[in-house]
């Protein structure tokens, strides 16, 4: 299943987030559009949302941004994905129809085998994944 752009550009803003969480640095919504190639429009909104969901936290002013909430082991993807762009459920028909039923039965089942492994990975884990790929980058 294919999640919403949205959800993949909350996803990196709270890796994002949550590789600036030790050192406490707030980040602007311009520094992580323009670093990951973000509408920043989109981003306020989404951001906004996070923020409503109690993921992260916003100061205002000059030296105002954004920062995590709680530490990135304590926040899935799945709550990521789920705030900004709920988990859609199959569609209920009135039907009597056995070869609907089965259908919908296998749609419901990649619904929460996904939601299942969304919610095991944890930011801490993409955070790890992401030193780990800039370890191994060679630059001439």
């Amino acid at each position: 299943m294919q999640l919403p752009i949205k959800a993949h550009y909350a996803t990196v803003a709270m890796l994002d987030l949550a590789q600036n969480y030790q050192c406490g640095q707030l980040l602007t919504v311009r520094a992580m559009a323009d670093e990951h190639d973000i509408p920043p429009q989109f981003l306020v909104q989404i951001l906004q949302q996070l923020r409503a969901a109690g993921m992260i936290t916003s100061t205002r002013g000059s030296s105002g941004g954004f920062r995590l909430e709680r530490a990135p082991a304590r926040i899935s993807v799945a709550e990521i994905v789920e705030a900004v762009c709920p988990i859609s459920s199959t569609p209920t028909l009135d039907t009597n129809s056995t070869l609907n039923q089965i259908v919908r039965d296998v749609w419901d089942e990649v619904n929460e085998r996904e939601s299942q492994l969304l919610s095991q990975i944890k930011l801490s884990d993409l955070c790890a994944s992401a030193e780990k790929s800039s370890q191994t980058m060679f630059y001439i």
